[in-house]
């Protein structure tokens, strides 16, 4: 019945907390280091015995480090008595991206002799040039190593299982690219299981790959029986629509292979940078790859794998993960019907409620006010005060990258929102009207499952907001409905009753309170605290009960106020939370200039040891350094040139047949080169493309270099200092004229440019060419005149 004291209204509001931190909580396995475990089982204690050792320094493709890291690798596996081999060759992927990976592969025969195989694939390059890799992806390698074996312990497959440890993931996915094209065994290849990170801790999701419906690899995941599934369709269907691609994209594009991704997003912060250690990788993330991987390879190993799991497009599932029941899913096609029926219900409620004098039409429409005006004023506040807290210096260099601090105000954020929805339905509290103000957030919820989920043609009611994977929307929207029934059917309901039903909307919309920001940026802050509104509503007919509103509005404003203190404290640069930094030399060898260069606008003082804001000469000759964001420099100032690396070119070929002209043009360097940088003005457009041996690939038009991004043409990542060797051709009358950019990653180890080393509390931007020493060169191909 409805509580008569504040002793039930506390505690079930208390349940109602206990229920979302459980939410949040109960998404990972404990990482607590054992003593001791059975051989048997996987272990997160062994499996961070290889995170550390792969972990030690930066290991990009080319690096010292990254041979090393190679070599430890195939010990491993042969220490399993597995028969290990290397690929390696030349690989140009859609953006230009050209380098030769050396890939690490492993195959464990089943009894089957069916040559159908399950791939347990991870990458084992850092991205360059400071990352210690020990996520992204030292954590996968380990995963896999410790999986296979705690599995051949007391186990033989009846699939083959092939161990794919990929290379220059982190520069175009070339190794995937390479096996998925070039290797004997990619025909085998059946189900991929791909372990990646893009932070350090949080739990891992799991994302599909397919160019079919998902529906055979949702029921094969529910069957494999994992106890920590964090995967929604929702996710899935964002997945899609973002550019970014895994190894496991290629392999699907290229060679129609089905998989899983398995990636944690948490901390981002750590991401592709230094602080991407041992000591900083979350243990309760490891186990929770762990847990993932041993579910689904005892499962796959002796599954029937014939069919690859494919089916046709659109026999898709919509799935999310409950408490208890862990996955549920059912057919995307029952959507239509779903949403229709939900609206008839919705309508049903109301003239039945209005019928039995427990709803009004006037209470009805009031009930708009608060949940509306909540969310309005949830989104402008937080929206609007994010904008203005992020121009601070601490914020700044942070834009693309979750902040340090972010976490703190995401529950502020969270908390505010919910402080003011408390607020204004205590304004309009009236015991008798928790039914009609329990109907403004459904007819909310109804009309965003419509928008997002409701199929026409073939797309959405809207296509740009079309995500039909927030299909499971509609279950905390039935859930509400009952909620609702209830409050219109008995003035006292059963609390007991009504807390049940809160459990689709906080188990299905509380996780992404912080996930919306942690995945896709703070700019969408926002999102915590509408949802947070959002949330509150639906709890309408629980939370609408409360008589003292107010008071728990006091609290959640007190301790959200109390979470943004915590993170204008936290708005500071330390060891912990160090001030991310670059600085470039930038020498010009056809007119001997140079400039020192920086993308960072708040500069240290180690920046601006070479950086002089007042001598900026904006110099800026149009090209862009390929960069995860497309970054350019934010200062230059010139520099003294000095003559620290030679670039020689030749043209080897030059021949004309028909109207069109064929050449070879070879570039290289006798001193150290890490990556080679080629840019050519966009009207240059060229007819066929080979580089390094490797075709270009082509746009629709059937023209190399499909996707430019401005004049860059190739970024060459250097392994064994091979030259870079463009064969080209094009019109016969055109002379294109290239910029070509030697880059190395040893600015602060030149003696002559004299650059300290970076003070404590400052490490090497991620993201951006950094910490290196670049010299540009013009290079014509016009004929001598005969």
């Amino acid at each position: 019945m409805r509580p008569k004291s504040h002793f039930t209204s506390a505690l079930s509001f208390l349940v109602l907390i206990a229920m979302v931190w459980y939410a949040f909580s109960s998404q990972t396995p404990s990482g607590e280091l054992e003593k001791e475990k059975d051989l048997k089982e996987w272990s997160t204690k062994r499996a961070l015995v290889h995170v550390k050792k792969l972990s030690q320094e930066p290991h990009y493709l080319g690096s010292k480090a990254h041979e090393k890291n190679r070599t430890y690798i195939i010990r491993q596996l042969e220490k399993l008595g597995l028969k290990t081999e290397t690929q390696s060759g030349f690989t140009l992927d859609k953006y230009g991206n050209l380098s030769r990976p050396v890939n690490i592969l492993a195959r464990i025969e089943g009894t089957a002799n069916n040559n159908e195989a399950l791939v347990l694939m991870c990458h084992y390059d850092s991205d360059p040039h400071s990352s210690l890799g020990a996520s992204d992806a030292a954590s996968g390698i380990a995963t896999i190593i410790e999986g296979i074996r705690a599995y051949l312990t007391d186990n033989k497959p009846e699939n083959d299982i092939i161990i794919l440890i990929t290379d220059g993931e982190e520069l175009g996915l070339n190794g995937a690219d390479l096996f998925v094209t070039k290797h004997r065994w990619a025909k085998d290849a059946k189900m991929i299981l791909n372990f990646e990170a893009r932070g350090s801790g949080g739990p891992s999701y799991m994302l599909v790959e397919t160019n079919g419906g998902n529906r055979e690899i949702i029921n094969a995941f529910k069957e494999a029986g994992t106890n920590y599934p964090v995967a929604n369709s929702l996710a899935y269907s964002i997945y899609k629509k973002l550019p970014n691609d895994t190894d496991l994209t290629v392999m699907r594009e290229k060679g129609d292979i089905n998989g899983l991704n398995f990636a944690f997003i948490g901390d981002h912060f750590d991401y592709h940078s230094q602080l991407d250690s041992y000591e900083r990788l979350d243990r309760n993330t490891l186990a929770h790859q762990g847990s993932y991987l041993m579910a689904l390879l005892s499962y796959f190993a002796k599954s029937d794998l014939s069919d690859g799991l494919k089916t046709t497009a659109g026999t898709d599932d919509i799935y999310f993960p409950l408490p208890i029941i862990d996955m549920v899913s059912f057919p995307f096609s029952w959507m239509p019907i779903l949403i229709i029926v939900s609206g008839i219900l919705l309508i049903f409620l109301i003239f039945y409620g209005v019928r039995k004098n427990r709803l009004r039409f006037k209470d009805l429409l009031v009930g708009f006010v608060p949940f509306l005006g909540s969310l309005i004023l949830g989104y402008l506040i937080v929206n609007y005060g994010w904008q203005a807290i992020s121009t601070a210096d601490f914020y700044i260099d942070q834009a693309a990258i979750f902040p340090y601090n972010g976490y703190a105000w995401i529950a502020s954020a969270a908390l505010i929102g919910t402080a003011i929805t408390f607020f204004i339905y205590h304004a309009f509290y009236h015991k008798d009207r928790v039914a009609s103000h329990s109907v403004a957030p459904l007819v909310f919820l109804w009309i965003i499952c419509f928008i997002v989920a409701f199929p026409v043609s073939e797309s959405g009611l809207i296509p740009a907001a079309y995500l039909p994977g927030a299909g499971f929307f509609i279950v905390p929207l039935f859930a509400g409905l009952i909620m609702l029934w209830l409050n219109i059917y008995k003035k006292r309901p059963n609390y007991l009753l009504l807390l049940i039903f809160t459990t689709p909307v906080i188990f299905v919309f509380t996780p992404f309170i912080k996930g919306f920001p942690v995945a896709l940026g703070m700019k969408i802050l926002f999102v915590a605290a509408v949802l947070s509104v959002l949330i509150f509503g639906l709890l309408v007919p629980v939370l609408g009960h409360y008589r003292k509103k107010h008071i728990l509005g006091l609290i959640s404003l007190f301790v959200g106020f109390a979470f943004a203190g915590y993170a204008f404290a936290k708005a500071e640069f330390s060891p912990t939370q160090p001030q991310k930094t670059s600085l470039i030399y930038l020498a010009n060898a056809d007119d001997n200039t140079a400039q020192w260069a920086t993308y960072d606008h708040n500069l240290s003082d180690w920046t601006l040891e070479k950086i002089d804001p007042e001598k900026n000469d904006g110099k800026d000759d149009g090209n862009t350094i390929d960069s995860k964001y497309a970054s350019r420099y934010s200062h230059t100032t010139p520099a003294e040139y000095r003559s620290l690396k030679t670039i020689n070119s030749k043209i080897t070929v030059d021949t004309i047949i028909g109207d069109q002209r064929q050449i070879k043009l070879v570039v290289n360097s006798k001193d150290r080169v890490d990556r080679w940088e080629v840019f050519a003005d966009k009207r240059f457009q060229f007819n066929a493309a080979k580089i390094n041996g490797v075709n270009a690939p082509v746009n629709d038009a059937g023209k190399p270099f499909a996707r430019r991004r401005g004049n860059r043409l190739i970024s060459y990542y250097v392994s064994n200092g091979s030259p870079l060797v463009m064969e080209l051709t094009f019109e016969k009358d055109e002379d294109p004229v290239f910029e070509v950019y030697a880059a190395s990653f040893d600015l602060l180890q030149s003696q002559e440019l004299a650059v300290d080393p970076r003070p404590e509390g400052e490490i090497p931007a991620p993201f951006v060419l950094n910490d290196a020493i670049v010299v540009k060169k013009r290079i014509e191909t016009a004929r001598d005149e005969q």
